[in-house]
């Protein structure tokens, strides 16, 4: 996994084509930080935070959605509240008439949101979990070459491995924007942990795989995040959102 240095932003934040920005941002918040955010969100997203039963679930899809609203408008400017997001036929949102590309993903006490500029990006989080039966669930989703993976690294590592995995796979389907009509079997990613993220193989086409830069980072000792950009030579910047 890289070393990454997670920084306050700065005033006037210009983003090139050749980054990519990562924000992070804490989901335990103050109940006016959280009033905060409500404020900015759309009539459709108020509607779908009031159906969470519990009020902590409620605070952290707020608080996802507006931090998302809050991230956009450093790099286009405007009100939070009055960009429009449409989604695509496998419901992955954008922004009409804008050149910047985004992804949101969020898991227990974190959010991240991951630009670029006309390239196709995606990230994903996940809070490890302790218990779960990783090899039954990998032979259900993951790839022969992946399974075959996880089987090779020594038992005290499989549990992260196979989030390591998970992060990565996620984050590649989330930036082709085909949602789960892409195969979790058509294409092969690297699983080791602290090993380079590495897009082995792509089918049906196999000079997909050379296209992408794949990427693990840190976030918190209890979490593994990925994310994924279509393009080579990409300049990523990690950004804490106070």
């Amino acid at each position: 996994m890289q070393t990454v240095n997670w920084s306050q932003p700065v005033d006037a934040l210009k983003l090139e084509s050749h980054h990519a920005d990562i924000w992070r941002i804490s989901l335990d918040l103050e109940p006016d930080t959280v009033k905060g955010f409500e404020s900015t969100l759309s009539a459709e997203e108020s509607h779908r935070a009031a159906k969470f039963q519990f009020p902590a679930d409620h605070d952290r899809y707020v608080i996802a959605h507006g931090f998302l609203r809050n991230v956009l408008a450093r790099y286009l400017g405007g009100n939070p509240s009055h960009f429009k997001f449409s989604v695509n036929s496998y419901g992955k949102p954008s922004l009409k008439g804008h050149d910047l590309e985004f992804n949101l993903t969020h898991s227990a006490d974190f959010a991240l949101v991951a630009l670029t500029r006309n390239r196709k990006i995606g990230v994903d989080v996940e809070r490890i979990r302790s218990g779960i039966s990783a090899h039954v669930i990998a032979r259900q989703y993951f790839s022969k070459a992946e399974v075959a993976e996880l089987e090779s690294i020594p038992l005290e590592l499989r549990e992260r491995a196979f989030f390591v995995g998970w992060t990565r796979k996620e984050a590649y389907i989330k930036a082709q924007g085909m949602g789960l009509s892409l195969g979790l079997d058509s294409f092969d990613i690297s699983i080791t942990p602290d090993e380079p993220a590495i897009l082995h193989a792509t089918r049906p086409n196999p000079e997909e795989a050379a296209k992408w830069t794949l990427l693990s980072f840190p976030v918190d000792p209890l979490y593994e995040a990925a994310v994924s950009v279509d393009g080579k030579d990409i300049e990523f910047r990690f950004w804490d959102w106070k």
